[in-house]
């Protein structure tokens, strides 16, 4: 069996392979797992591709099917874990909180990044990912900030490319990166502060966005303010609205 789980991963990463050589659309991904419960743990293979998201185990009770409508949001982090947040509820002593399912995968040679890819061209779900892309595109505004948290802040470089948004912090394991469909605004409330609203899901507000708030280490004046919101929002796919509100204003 571990042979031919061995063989299963290895092909997987021949078509990601032949995937960076061109192809426009990257394959799903099969991992090998170990699935977290609240006690214990059952090991199994987690497959991820156009169909949707299958979990397959020998326990079968644990055995899961999702199609990408089933699942809220995604969350991938650098030590090779990946939570499913779907519309699920969990235990009545939860009082309606959303079900997560928390997988590990052990296989190194697949990395956070390739599983982040296939998800990103799977998917407009949003996907929550502690990682910084090795390729963002051209950058079009780069920010030096800080990053407010609940207990401790973290100083790194806010980007904008071509391709999405990337907070490089001086801490790896902090950074970050979003798609700009992931974004639902961007916002200022003066020159030395900028804050992110995301869809994805706040850990203890089930309802709410995600919100990202940056001190900014020099004055972001209003017009590269501006300019950085029109920038924004055309990737998101508003321009036509914006052309319409420029329009109007002349």
């Amino acid at each position: 069996m571990a042979t031919r789980n061995r063989i299963v991963v290895l092909l997987w990463i021949a078509i990601f392979s032949m995937g960076a050589k061109g192809q426009s659309q990257i394959p799903g991904v099969a991992l090998q797992v170990r699935h977290d419960h609240a006690l214990g743990g059952c090991i199994g293979t987690l497959l991820m591709d156009e169909r949707g998201v299958r979990y397959e185990t020998k326990h079968q009770k644990d055995a899961m099917t999702w199609s990408y409508e089933d699942i809220k949001q995604f969350q991938i982090g650098p030590d090779r874990r990946i939570n499913l947040h779907t519309y699920e509820d969990r235990s009545n002593w939860r009082l309606g909180a959303d079900r997560v399912f928390e997988f590990t995968w052990a296989e190194e040679t697949i990395t956070v990044q390739q599983v982040y890819n296939s998800l990103a061209s799977q998917t407009k779900r949003p996907i929550a990912a502690l990682l910084t892309p090795a390729e963002v595109g051209s950058i079009r505004f780069d920010l030096s900030v800080k990053h407010l948290g609940i207990l401790k802040g973290n100083q790194g470089r806010l980007q904008f490319s071509e391709s999405g948004i990337v907070f490089r912090a001086s801490d790896d394991r902090r950074s970050q990166s979003w798609r700009y469909e992931d974004m639902e605004s961007i916002s200022s409330g003066g020159p030395y502060d900028l804050t992110l609203t995301t869809y994805e899901q706040q850990r203890f507000h089930y309802a709410s966005r995600r919100v990202y708030n940056f001190q900014l280490k020099e004055p972001l004046q209003r017009d590269r303010y501006d300019s950085l919101w029109r920038f924004v929002n055309q990737k998101k796919g508003y321009g036509f609205l914006l052309t319409e509100k420029i329009n109007a204003l002349d």
